[in-house]
């Protein structure tokens, strides 16, 4: 009986359907710790929601077939170490692509219409906020500039558009011109759709050749009334030159749900600018997806114990795997 490690913090309904679908089937551990990894370094599955995976802790493994991340973000793992011990690296390709659009939607209007600050005004009688009336603003007729046409950005484009917006992108990966026109986007080169968009999303993984992406060189091409939203990876932009543009108005400011370093301090300034909006990286964090997330990784499971391949849009490290 192979056995699955669950390796980090997991929503109570993830860790009970792996209970329900393991059953008699897969003997199920549990751990948090590099020490818990050792302990069931004999886990044919690791499941991963949080610890990083180095060289040194996959050439630990004695029986691993697959490390599976809870999510799309792998940076954090080696994945050439583990395909070169034949080891598999997974994602949730696309499972969490509805709760980010759907969030990264959240964060533009939280941010254009001041609502936290309505909601405070609210518990001290201010009911009007007619002083934020100059500075609140509608998606309707904006343009916005999606950074990263996978899932989510494709889920992003379809809700904007219902609220009136124009949608262009940029990806290293253009569109077939057939999809472009059914998703009635323009691709535009990276320069000019920094330079020309209202609203800046970002949906990329967070590689070397996108760490730092959006640094002051970038920042400076933005438009002075661009609201830039991150609900990828924190590493993809630089935090200081960010805070340093908003602060000064040459940017109109940014809604983030992960930011590097994260969790930063209390007391860092970032928190005391009001045009920067910063949420505990949970877009992709709802009771009714977590099902989802847990299925896909069960599925590639599965897929293995029969032989088969993990499902070819989940599978990161194919180049790496020995023949």
């Amino acid at each position: 009986m192979n056995k699955i490690l669950m390796f980090g913090a997991f929503a109570p309904k993830g860790v009970e359907y792996f209970k329900e679908k393991s059953a008699g089937r897969y003997e199920l551990a549990f751990g948090s710790t590099y020490e818990d990894l050792e302990k069931h370094n004999d886990a044919a599955y690791i499941v991963l929601r949080g610890p990083a995976m180095d060289a040194e802790h996959i050439a630990g493994l004695k029986n691993a077939r697959m490390l599976h991340r809870w999510g799309v973000g792998y940076n954090d793992v080696d994945v050439k170490a583990a395909g070169e011990r034949g080891i598999r690296v997974a994602i949730t390709a696309g499972m969490n692509a509805q709760p980010v659009a759907e969030m990264a939607t959240l964060l533009i209007l939280a941010a254009f219409r001041h609502f936290l600050q309505h909601i405070d005004d609210a518990k001290h009688e201010k009911l009007l906020g007619s002083y934020l009336i100059a500075d609140s603003w509608m998606i309707n007729g904006r343009r916005v500039g999606i950074v990263g046409m996978g899932a989510i950005g494709r889920k992003l484009t379809k809700i904007l558009q219902g609220f009136g917006a124009e949608v262009v992108y940029y990806d290293v990966f253009r569109l077939p011109e057939e999809v472009e026109r059914e998703l009635n986007v323009t691709f535009l080169p990276f320069k000019e759709l920094l330079a020309t968009s209202d609203i800046i999303s970002l949906h990329m993984p967070l590689l070397d050749s996108t760490r730092n992406m959006i640094d002051a060189k970038a920042i400076a091409m933005m438009r002075p009334n661009a609201l830039l939203v991150n609900t990828a990876r924190g590493g993809i932009v630089d935090t200081d030159a960010l805070l340093a543009a908003v602060r000064e108005r040459r940017i109109w400011g940014a809604a983030l749900d992960t930011v590097e370093g994260e969790p930063l301090p209390s007391d860092h300034p970032i928190f005391s600018e009001p045009h920067i909006l910063l949420t505990p990286h949970v877009g992709g964090n709802t009771e009714d997806n977590i099902v989802n997330m847990a299925a896909c990784i069960f599925d590639n499971i599965e897929r293995l114990e029969r032989g088969e391949e993990v499902v070819p849009r989940c599978l990161v490290n194919k180049q790496y795997l020995k023949a």
